[in-house]
């Protein structure tokens, strides 16, 4: 058996490694909600007491907020009162006034 063993080349690393702490630091910056979350908030907007025909909501999209009135829901976007259609992947956040 051998004694010695073969030596191995490892090469020199010149920098700091922080690749962790990046990644780790920019998920606290971010406010951002899981897409899980709003489907979940539009649900119990939909399910609640009080959602008849329409709901006075607060929508928190890439773009801005802006106070809509929803009345309905497809698979992929929310339908507002005077028929625009805004897509659920977009919204950040949403809340009923």
């Amino acid at each position: 058996m051998m004694k010695e063993l073969p030596k191995v080349f490892v090469s020199p690393i010149e920098k700091k490694l922080q690749n962790n702490k990046d990644l780790f630091y920019s998920r606290l910056l971010g406010d951002r909600k899981d897409t899980n979350d709003v489907l979940k908030e539009i649900d119990n907007i939909f399910h609640s007491k009080d959602f008849v025909y329409k709901s006075n909501v607060e929508i928190t999209t890439k773009d801005g907020v802006r106070e809509e009135v929803i009345v309905g829901k497809t698979g992929a976007s929310l339908l507002t009162m005077d028929g625009k259609a805004i897509a659920i992947k977009d919204i950040k956040d949403i809340k009923k006034i």
